[in-house]
């Protein structure tokens, strides 16, 4: 049974952490923050690589005050939950994860309209738990997709990175740029200042898996039917936007939309136009359910 804890917060809305059961004791660290009146639908949100939900408490306060429900999760090895940061055995295991949560969410919001917002590596997840076909999720909304993870690496690079994940896999091999993620300076210096935040290099395996999972959607796009919301900061060096044009192009969903936000970095929540950024996904999701 998981440990939960209510706390009263204006008066507006609710929150509850507890651990959810992801079949790997204790659990992963999660958090729900639900309007005062009856929602009108549930969000599961999933944040990056390296960072942790707490980061996005602005997006969630956006999506309260349009009367949605939004749940989220620190993932294995991020943030408050446990595990070697960053490390991962296979990328299977986030998406099952993630496919656990959704199924725990569902049944805590039996008959509401459910999407799922991810960001970066939170985005891919979403893309891969996509083109598994799921029922019952009413759309997607995707930023940064780092589809197109290997432009800008070398054959060797990718290569070696699966050597490294088979001899060593723990080793920490890469670390993320951080002056990369937004324009401005005090979302950087408050990214690198965060003790839930990971700084340090990330291990062989998880860069080795991430080569891998993307080869693996892109072989199954046409597989993802859902309605989609891609969105993409032009500017991203992080994740090349090319990735999310492939996404779009190439998903069999009928009802998608694609946004590049000009000159945008990496995290288009955290950047000059996260304004217009938030109020497009209020926008969709509002013609959605």
């Amino acid at each position: 049974m998981s440990k939960l804890r209510v706390i009263a917060i204006l008066n507006v809305m609710s929150q509850i952490e507890g651990l959810f059961d992801n079949g790997c004791p204790p659990g992963l660290f999660y958090r729900a923050r639900l309007p005062e009146a009856p929602p009108r639908g549930v969000i599961v949100l999933m944040h990056g690589l390296a960072e942790h939900s707490g980061r996005y408490d602005h997006v969630v306060n956006y999506l309260l005050a349009q009367g949605y429900a939004v749940w989220t999760y620190d993932q294995r090895g991020h943030g408050r939950s446990p595990g070697q940061r960053c490390y991962v055995n296979s990328f299977d295991d986030l998406t099952g994860d993630l496919a656990k949560f959704v199924d725990k969410v569902r049944a805590a919001h039996p008959g509401l309209p459910l999407f799922l917002l991810g960001h970066s590596l939170g985005a891919l997840e979403i893309a891969d738990y996509a083109a598994s076909g799921p029922a019952g999720i009413n759309g997607v909304v995707l930023s940064g997709l780092p589809l197109n993870i290997e432009h800008g690496v070398s054959h060797l690079l990718v290569k070696l990175a699966g050597v490294f994940s088979k001899v060593t896999p723990r080793l920490g091999v890469q670390k993320l740029p951080s002056n990369t993620l937004s324009r401005d300076q005090t979302v950087v210096d408050d990214y690198v200042k965060d003790p839930l935040v990971y700084t340090g290099k990330i291990p062989a395996r998880m860069g080795a898996e991430l080569f891998r999972v993307t080869r693996s959607i892109k072989s199954r796009l046409a597989d993802i039917t859902l309605p989609l919301l891609v969105l993409h900061g032009e500017h991203d060096r992080m994740a090349d936007p090319s990735g999310s044009q492939l996404l779009f192009d190439q998903a069999a969903s009928t009802d998608k939309e694609l946004h590049i936000f000009p000159g945008c970095y990496h995290e288009i929540f955290n950047e000059p136009c996260r304004d217009t950024v938030l109020g497009v996904v209020g926008e969709w999701m509002a013609g959605h359910g």
